[in-house]
């Protein structure tokens, strides 16, 4: 199977660049610093091991001293440099199976449960905040300019008013899963250009694993717990971490339950490009519903394991 053009790679980066020009500093660089020191990462330590992290540690110094160690930003970095070490790693003899690369991502999900605990953190929700307060008044001022008065701009006003203070409610637990999600998507990328840069370096490719394959290891399912468990007792403090644990793993099993519905599906004989557009039709219906049902096909899955009951038949895989 081919690896990715450099079309696309470029494709991928020049659009994280302007996310990167809509996003305030210091998280701006992150879109571009994320997937870029995870793929040096990755490359140095698949083909010269240890001594590759060498380089992944430099990396992760540089950007402590220049963000600063008490920058809540600068951490990714050194998150990215060790997951992409992590990588490069267990790259050789076909790679990582799509399990333990799931258990990859728990470096990122341990600083994210972390992250409410930092003294900047409260500072930092604030920000943020303000940010989308100012966005929410850009928008009604462009209703205004589009000729929207009276009654209507008065209930779009209402609703954008009451949906801020819910969020704000809502954005000291929620903020860690975003910013989680945000980075797991950041590695996709980051391993996308370190495939793309092999091919040039005429190295071997990086191994891929197919979405059917994806199965999130039994500690997925004790984080999940211990989420739930932080949630229901009486350790309030520990809210925004339990939120965390519990939405990040929730993800993770969702991911899961598609993985399990698509290769039932293909073993059905049902084509990948319908497959596609069903769970896209599906999920924009029925968004709530869909994730809930995905997480508990992909819980269920821990101890149903679907995919060895019915093999997907050869050639029909996405």
């Amino acid at each position: 199977m081919a690896g990715p053009s450099w079309l696309r790679i470029c494709l991928i980066f020049a659009a994280l660049a302007l996310l990167a020009l809509q996003t305030p500093m210091p998280w701006a660089w992150l879109w571009l610093a994320v997937p870029g020191v995870l793929a040096v990462a990755l490359l140095a330590t698949w083909r010269f091991g240890m001594r590759g992290a060498v380089l992944a540690v430099l990396l992760s110094a540089v950007s402590l001293v220049v963000a600063g160690v008490a920058s809540l930003s600068a951490w990714w970095v050194p998150v990215a440099a060790f997951i992409g070490s992590w990588m490069g790693l267990r790259e050789e003899g076909g790679g990582p199976p799509a399990g333990e690369r799931a258990r990859m991502l728990a470096p990122a999900l341990v600083l994210a449960a972390a992250l409410p605990w930092a003294s900047r953190y409260g500072g930092f929700i604030k920000d943020v905040n303000a940010e989308l307060l100012a966005g929410d008044a850009q928008f009604l001022e462009l209703l205004r300019q589009f000729g929207a008065s009276g009654e209507r701009l008065g209930s779009v006003h209402k609703a954008v008013t009451d949906n801020a203070a819910l969020r704000q409610q809502a954005l000291p637990n929620v903020l860690p899963t975003v910013l989680f999600a945000w980075v797991a998507l950041l590695t996709v990328a980051g391993r996308a250009l370190a495939a793309r840069l092999a091919r040039s370096l005429r190295w071997p490719r990086l191994s891929r694993v197919k979405l059917i394959e994806w199965r999130l290891p039994d500690a997925a399912l004790w984080a999940f717990l211990a989420g739930l468990a932080l949630l229901v007792g009486p350790w309030t403090r520990w809210a925004p971490t339990g939120w965390t644990l519990l939405l990040d793993t929730g993800l993770g099993f969702c991911v899961q339950g598609i993985a399990v519905v698509e290769s039932l599906l293909l073993a059905r004989g049902v084509p990948p490009s319908v497959i596609v557009v069903t769970l896209l039709f599906v999920f924009l219906i029925a968004m709530p519903m869909f994730v809930l049902t995905t997480v508990a096909v992909g819980l269920s899955d821990v101890w149903l394991d679907y995919r060895r009951l019915e093999p997907v038949p050869d050639g029909n895989q996405t």
